[in-house]
């Protein structure tokens, strides 16, 4: 496992001794690598102590220093960035030094690599930029490659965007400093860096494993020293070789107890040491999943939203060809979820997007909302209501029509006198205790389109009863997707002629009234005569024309359904066409219709109503239990 390793430390004074390591610019320097300041000592342990004078050739200045010093360089960078009135305390913290670098051997593996290595180098760059203020912030950033393992040294001047120099504003407080760890094992996840787990998470000081093995070595050694002079004591003084030998064993039994509790603590630290990263991951994933928003996330990824077809409920976003698809809330498990418009198996939440694009858990672990920025919401809001994007509308849609729980008895459409042989042939309608059509647009003369959205009946979730003692309906559209067509054809079956409904359960029932073979394609307009939708029919009646199909305009009986048979009939006259007009004649509607000649109300009744009370029953459990709801298309989608 290889680890992500990030110092920053700030500099009142002292900036001559960084900086002549840094320059290589005294011959102290050149042969030991040592800091004039004492206090950079402790790096040596990770960096190496000695310089290669033989690689000294590959270090790298990204920094145009003009010839200047250090010291020269935060002091006109100060000059300029400093706007405020009040003299600069004495004691300020003039500069802050960071140190960036990783475990040896995979340093080691993307110095080797000179594409990896440059891209390694930029993600160290770009880092310090977006974290402290900007390029005009940082005076140095020195790539060593003469010392036992490659880093880079990024000194930066604490300028803040309101023009103080602050470096309480940049370091200050124990949160703060997890979060560059955080973001920096974030940033460096693509090489193969991780992020170390806190030692507060453990609760225990840490001692390394070489310590442990460290101590037991030197105890078995004590222990064979104790023992190795037995075999030549004088056989003549037993007593004294007696009481000798009491007190080796004695001491033997101590070393041994205290070599026992030592394996042991190797042991518990190494268990522990599992526990504590295993829960720490999954809590930290856990709550990563809903607290930062993903849209956000993947924007400051260098993901870019295409306004033309996103909404205000969804964001189409693109990067390289990797388009993807996000809703902005999270779903009701409280997780921001993603659906990819490329590849179908790339879904889920923000843990599934990091971890298909090479993040580790651990890299993933480290990431959080407080350093995103808010701009890409706030455009969002002002897009329009319903997504413009073919492929995303789609996608959402048959995401929805999938997720349907299906009864093939006793379900919605049985309850309304629907036989299951009327529907069964249909691919675009899924029935449990909800009826859910697909609705289409561009449609051929085939009766197949593209899906465009979702509509889906069901009964009143409160059992409220009609004057005519029926369980009332209500019907939901997907909110956010373009309204299309409701298209029922059997895909087995040529079309011969086309019925116009205004609903599918209408178009349902006028099948079953009629007894049709299912050589009929049943179009609804779902109540609606949108601008959309009058194009999609115009579509619709202009193939009928071109392959001589009839068309039978089968709406409802009242000045709704009149009116929407005056408009039909006009787009028809459009092409030169005339419609076969057909109305219920004993009821309102085709549904009502088909109730009134099965003669059953009684028996309808009975199952509207226990279709009901299972419904209740079953969002009480699911309430209780915490169940996330994927029935009801009009709830919030489920990934």
């Amino acid at each position: 496992m290889s680890f992500a390793t990030f110092n920053i430390k700030g500099y009142k004074s002292g900036l001559i001794g960084i900086g002549r390591h840094i320059d290589r610019s005294c011959k102290e320097v050149k042969k030991t690598g040592l800091y004039e300041d004492e206090a950079e000592k402790n790096l040596t342990l990770a960096l190496g102590l000695h310089i290669d004078p033989s690689r000294t050739h590959l270090n790298e200045e990204l920094v145009d220093t003009g010839g200047k010093s250090l010291s020269e360089l935060v002091d006109q960078r100060i000059s300029e960035g400093y706007t405020k009135e009040k003299a600069i305390r004495s004691d300020a913290v003039k500069a802050l030094g960071l140190v960036m670098t990783g475990s040896h051997e995979r340093m080691k593996e993307i110095e080797s690599d000179q594409s990896l290595f440059e891209s390694w180098k930029k993600a160290n760059w770009d880092f310090a930029c977006r974290e402290f203020g900007g390029a005009e912030n940082i005076v140095r950033f020195s790539v060593h490659r003469d010392e036992r393992t490659p880093h880079i040294h990024c000194v930066v001047v604490p300028i803040t965007q309101d023009g103080r120099l602050s470096a309480k504003e940049y370091r200050h407080g124990k949160v703060k400093l997890q979060g560059y760890q955080n973001r920096y094992a974030e940033a460096m996840a693509p090489f193969g860096l991780e992020r170390g787990i806190e030692s507060s998470l453990t609760g225990r000081k840490h001692i390394p494993t070489k310590e442990y093995y460290k101590s037991i070595n030197k105890i078995d050694r004590e222990i064979e020293q104790a023992t190795k002079h037995l075999n030549t004591l004088n056989p003549f003084h037993r007593d004294k070789a007696k009481k000798e030998l009491e007190n080796v064993q004695a001491k033997i039994y101590s070393l041994e107890e205290e070599n026992k509790l030592l394996k042991r603590e190797v042991s518990y630290a190494k268990t522990t040491g599992k526990t504590v990263r295993d829960n720490f991951i999954k809590n930290s994933l856990e709550r990563i999943k809903q607290e930062v928003n993903l849209i956000q996330h993947v924007s400051s990824m260098g993901y870019v939203m295409d306004k033309a077809k996103s909404s205000k409920t969804w964001a189409v976003m693109e990067k390289e060809g990797d388009k993807i698809l996000i809703k902005n809330s999270p779903n009701q498990n409280g997780h921001w979820m993603y659906k990819s418009l490329v590849d179908d198996q790339d879904k889920g939440t923000i843990v599934d997007f990091m971890q298909k694009r090479g993040f580790t858990y651990q890299s993933i672990c480290g990431l959080s909302s407080s350093h995103l920025d808010d701009r890409m919401l706030k455009d969002q809001q002002c897009l329009s209501q319903e997504i413009q994007d073919v492929a995303a509308s789609r996608c959402i849609a048959q995401e929805a029509f999938e997720k349907v729980k299906v009864h093939e008895k006793n379900n919605y459409l049985h309850c309304r006198g629907i036989d299951r042989s009327t529907y069964e042939h249909y691919p675009s309608v899924q029935v449990g205790d909800q009826a859910v059509f697909a609705l289409y647009k561009d449609l051929d003369h085939h009766g197949k389109g593209v899906m465009c959205s979702t509509i889906s009946y069901g009964f009143d979730s409160k059992g409220s009863i009609s004057e005519d003692g029926f369980v009332n309906s209500a019907k939901y559209f997907q909110k956010g997707l373009p309204r299309g067509l409701s298209v029922l054809v059997d895909p087995n079956i040529a079309v011969k002629s086309i019925v116009v409904t205004e609903s599918p359960i209408d178009a349902l029932s006028h099948k079953q009234i009629h007894k049709d073979d299912g050589s009929t394609m049943y179009i609804s307009t779902c109540g609606s005569l949108s601008e959309g939708v009058k194009k999609e029919l115009a579509t619709v009646l202009s193939n009928a024309k071109a392959h001589g199909l009839p068309v039978t305009l089968a709406f409802d009986n009242d000045p709704a359904g009149r009116q929407m048979d005056k408009v039909v009939s006009e787009l028809a006259g459009v092409q030169k066409m005339v419609c076969k007009s057909s109305m219920p004649s004993r009821s309102k509607d085709w549904s009502q219709e088909l109730v009134s000649i099965l003669g059953n109300q009684d028996m309808l009744k009975v199952l509207q109503k226990e279709l009901v009370r299972t419904g209740q029953e079953h969002e009480l459990r699911k309430q209780q239990n915490k169940e996330p709801n994927v029935m009801g298309l009009e709830i919030s989608m489920d990934w």
